[in-house]
């Protein structure tokens, strides 16, 4: 099976991309690297890092490197979108439609594994209304609606259908039936529902007789289950194991979501494990006072490498005082949050340079990408998950172990559990 992936974030594109190495598929996440890769055995996963630039350069972005791989002879071109439709999505598509020309766009963002569902085109997430959740109020992308077939068509501008759950349940006559309804309305982009796993199944199994060209576009939901299509099996034995030596491992926590922030404190109740908190309100506001605040902040992690401790850098999650400042300034909400992001980053790298850092987690996606573009990382090759659409893996060929995750992912131990993964321990459900 040759798939490629393009995501809009890294932390998206890692944890798309986690799904595949439990079928025994060889995967690299780009970082910067938006080049076709000559070895067919590996699956790319390719980061356009576009989900907080403008229309037009998202655009720009995804038509480029869709046009480059639609020479590539792919068996399937795969478009990753954010589970909670955050980002330039229905502008994207647009591109993803103009390059490769396909009958179909199937649009499913649900991941029911992980509490995101789409019920009647409704988004749910952990059983609220997508618009009702603190997505509504990202500091970069906010999502204000829950229809997803209605957000599509505004972003896009163009005419969007859907299939309804009780449609998916009737089988796949009445599947293939409601696409050959939508292609002779002159409709390409059709959103599905998914409330339980089962339904991408439904969906799948049912479209292999079509004979139309098809680009999928979901969440890691929808991606989990197609190298079943091609007759591969989930590979239950191939973990990737560290010894457990303990290495102390530096956290870089640039998300501010509600669930990332219990999993850092859950985190910064381990012993082993030092906070270091970058005030985002002193960054913007005393700016006398920020190099040596940063100066301070790299000294703390220094001294905790030192004494054989892990260290955790997380920005704190004063928002509304940020972005107040900070537009008092002239900037808008996405120049407030990359210019965090990329100090952060550069903090982070000095840390990594210094410490000889070899145990390395990052949360947050700008976060991530600002770290490893200053590392001079190409590609994250994947090995394994921490849990479910959290993985691990190899910066390069460097000797740094590294997990990514998105802000809202995970449980309560899950940084925790990324802690217990890099020293050879065993991990918390």
């Amino acid at each position: 099976m040759r798939l490629a992936v393009i995501s809009d974030d890294l932390t998206g594109a890692s944890d798309c991309g986690a799904q595949l190495i439990k079928y025994g598929l060889k995967v690299a996440v780009s970082v910067t690297n938006n080049e076709k890769i000559s070895n067919e055995k590996k699956t790319v996963i390719f980061n356009t890092d576009s989900r907080s630039l403008s229309k037009e350069e998202a655009y720009k972005r995804v038509y480029q490197l869709s046009s480059l791989l639609a020479g590539g002879n792919f068996d399937v071109i795969y478009k990753k979108i954010d589970s909670t439709m955050r980002g330039n999505i229905g502008i994207e598509i647009n591109a993803l439609s103009d390059a490769l020309l396909p009958d179909f766009i199937i649009i499913a963002p649900g991941y029911p594994q992980n509490d995101r569902k789409i019920s009647e085109g409704k988004h749910y997430l952990n059983g609220i209304l997508l618009h009702e959740t603190e997505v509504a109020k990202d500091p970069k992308t906010p999502v204000e609606e829950s229809d997803i077939t209605l957000l599509i068509e505004k972003q896009s501008n163009r005419k969007t259908g859907h299939i309804n759950r009780d449609v998916l349940l009737s089988g796949p006559n009445a599947i293939c039936e409601t696409f050959r309804y939508y292609k002779q309305k002159g409709i390409k982009y059709i959103t599905v529902d998914s409330v339980e796993e089962q339904d991408f199944v439904l969906l799948l199994e049912s479209l292999i007789s079509l004979k139309n060209k098809i680009v999928w576009c979901g969440s890691s939901g929808l991606i989990s289950h197609i190298p079943k299509m091609f007759g591969l099996q989930i590979e239950e034995n191939n973990r990737f194991l560290l010894s457990n030596h303990v290495l102390p491992a530096l956290f870089v926590v640039g998300s501010v979501s509600k669930i990332g922030r219990k999993q850092l404190r859950y985190l910064l109740n381990d012993r082993s494990v030092v906070g270091i908190e970058f005030n985002s309100v002193t960054f913007f506001s005393e700016e006398t006072k920020t190099k040596e605040e940063i100066r301070l902040l790299k000294k703390r992690a220094i001294e905790a490498f030192g004494n054989q401790q892990s260290a955790v850098l997380f920005s704190s999650d004063l928002v509304e005082e940020t972005q107040k400042i900070g537009k008092s300034k002239g900037l808008s909400a996405v120049e407030i949050s990359n210019l965090i992001s990329k100090t952060i980053g550069e903090i982070a790298f000095h840390i990594i340079k210094e410490c000889k850092v070899k145990r390395l987690f990052l949360t947050g996606g700008d976060t991530a990408q600002q770290v490893l573009e200053q590392l001079g990382i190409k590609y994250f090759h994947l090995l394994d998950e921490v849990e479910a659409g959290i993985p691990i893996g190899k910066l390069d060929d460097s000797n740094i172990i590294a997990v990514t995750k998105a802000g809202n992912f995970g449980n309560e131990y899950t940084m925790i559990n990324a802690l217990n993964k890099f020293n050879g321990k065993k991990i918390k459900k």
